[in-house]
């Protein structure tokens, strides 16, 4: 029943924002758009996006440390199907199916393998608010967005410390909270138990420096490589602008994710990049370059308005004039700016998935 009704709230969100994205958008701008893109541009995003997994993976083996010792070629498959399965399946079970698939060919716990993807999540979450901080140094961001970046890093540290307490006073806890929850019958309390204090032992690594420092430099690497790649989708749309763009983009597409939606993230996605594309353009981080779809419009425009293309441009184009991109044009980079991310996730996530013989059903039950 839980489990439905979290579907049906992301289905409805995803549907909520699909709506707002292909909102008053002519699908001829997205139709000629996607027709003149150049497809080869995007296929060095997607080899990037892989080898941000391999990066995931060898941060994911210092997180891991006090519960095993693991090896790369054990944690990449464990990531390859944990985040094929977040693109697949509601509630982001991805993350749960992720410490399940490696507790289950190791024989470690899961419950603290899951501890350490909490922990992974904490430490992205951090690593892009330091990204979002710097940006603001050099870019002046609206008021709004800078108030959900101070939220953001209020909460993250509640967490954190929260984390610490568990880590460090977990008997306390414990006991806390079962004296709480007193009403629980035993065998639910004991299990609680259990759960908690392995949970804990998952945190070992913030007694240790080294491995924390490491974890520190490989999620600055993973998110300013993400940010970097997205560049080449950019170009392939004709598209050069000042690098700042594509950190705003990053931010932007990651704050919209964390929202629940459909499986693959769906309508978030597409909406969170038209997002970040409005405020490119109202900060004129795009530069003034003349996309296909402009030069097209202009042509088009010229000899009907004697001379009036640029003021023509808005009605025609829905676009915010030369030093823009429209709505629609947007709306397919974010298209295929998804792509990228999908497809070479989920492709080689199915084959790891078929390969070491795991169900998706034996997690969901």
């Amino acid at each position: 029943m839980k489990r439905r009704l979290n579907l049906f709230i992301g289905l409805a969100i995803s549907a909520v924002f699909i709506y707002f994205a292909f909102r008053r958008v002519r699908f001829g701008e997205i139709y000629f758009s996607l027709k003149h893109a150049n497809y080869w541009l995007i296929l060095p995003t997607m080899a990037i996006v892989l080898l941000c997994m391999v990066i995931r993976a060898e941060r994911w083996k210092y997180l891991l440390g006090s519960v095993g010792n693991f090896k790369q070629k054990q944690l990449f498959p464990s990531v390859m199907i944990g985040f094929m399965a977040n693109n697949i399946l509601p509630a982001r079970l991805g993350e749960v199916i992720r410490a399940y698939s490696l507790g289950k060919k190791t024989g470690q716990s899961r419950t603290a393998i899951f501890a350490s993807v909490v922990l992974e999540r904490l430490f992205d979450s951090l690593s892009l608010l330091a990204m979002f901080w710097l940006v603001i140094l050099f870019i002046p961001f609206p008021g709004p967005i800078k108030k959900f970046g101070l939220i953001t890093l209020v909460v993250n540290i509640g967490l954190i410390l929260a984390l610490l307490l568990l880590k460090r006073r977990t008997t306390f806890l414990v006991k806390l909270v079962l004296r709480m929850l007193f009403f629980l019958p035993q065998n639910l309390s004991d299990r609680l138990e259990y759960v908690m204090t392995k949970f804990a032992e998952g945190l070992d690594v913030f007694h240790h420096p080294r491995p924390l420092l490491w974890v520190a430099f490989w999620s600055i690497l993973l998110w300013i490589i993400t940010a970097l790649a997205n560049y080449f989708v950019f170009m392939a749309f004709g598209l050069y602008p000042s690098i700042a763009a594509t950190f705003i983009l990053l931010l932007f597409v990651a704050a919209g994710v964390m929202l629940p939606s459909a499986p693959g993230f769906v309508g978030v996605f597409q909406a969170a990049t038209i997002g970040a594309f409005a405020l490119l353009n109202q900060l004129n981080l795009l530069g003034n370059q003349m996309t296909w779809l402009k030069a097209k419009s202009v042509t088009i425009t010229a000899a009907a308005f004697s001379g009036g293309s640029a003021a023509a441009i808005g009605p025609v184009c829905d676009s915010l004039g030369l030093f823009g991109i429209s709505k629609g044009e947007a709306l397919s980079f974010s298209i295929i700016l998804w792509l990228c991310q999908y497809l070479p996730v989920t492709l080689l996530g199915l084959y790891y998935l078929k390969r070491e013989h795991f169900s998706l059903r034996t997690v969901e039950t």
